[in-house]
């Protein structure tokens, strides 16, 4: 099923959402990781936090849509290490459509979280990829991406977007 995208300013993107508990969830796993890997990829996007699709659990999608059944789903993700090599990549966010900011992030990092049968994983990410899950994971923090940038450089992307929309519409 897909699920409605929530947008900013919608409180539920400034919770920290709660560890997901595979004893008593709040919504059947494998039933999360259907929905949000369908309305990740039909929303055009890379990555989505379940408290984006307002759902208040520690979970988000991630994957290629390229390669759709690799994508993945990680519950209560961790970051584990990091490299100290920072990239500055662009990034996008499907609670702020139209809107792209450069963010620094680490360029790699290694993480554990559960898979949706409740199972430790293990795994490292680069490139891009490690950029998609830290933005994930900053979603699961209450964290977003408007928060990693400058007033000023945030102002300019906003300057941007109505920019973009003007051309469009005229």
């Amino acid at each position: 099923m897909i699920l409605p995208i929530v947008k900013f300013p919608n409180p539920i993107l400034r919770n920290k959402m709660p560890d997901f508990d595979f004893s008593k969830p709040v919504v059947d796993p494998k039933e999360l990781e259907k929905n949000l890997i369908e309305t990740m990829f039909a929303s055009g996007g890379i990555g989505l936090a379940a408290n984006q699709a307002g759902i208040e659990a520690r979970a988000f999608a991630m994957g290629d849509p390229r390669i759709p059944e690799n994508a993945t789903v990680f519950f209560n993700p961790i970051v584990t290490a990091n490299t100290d090599d920072i990239a500055d990549l662009e990034e996008g966010c499907l609670s702020f459509p139209g809107i792209y900011v450069n963010i620094k992030r680490p360029t790699a990092i290694k993480v554990s979280w559960q898979n949706s049968s409740g199972e430790p994983m293990e795994g490292e990410f680069d490139g891009y990829m490690c950029k998609v899950f830290l933005h994930e994971l900053d979603h699961l923090e209450g964290v977003v991406f408007s928060d990693r940038v400058s007033q000023l450089k945030w102002a300019m992307a906003l300057k941007k977007l109505k920019s973009n929309r003007r051309k469009f519409n005229a």
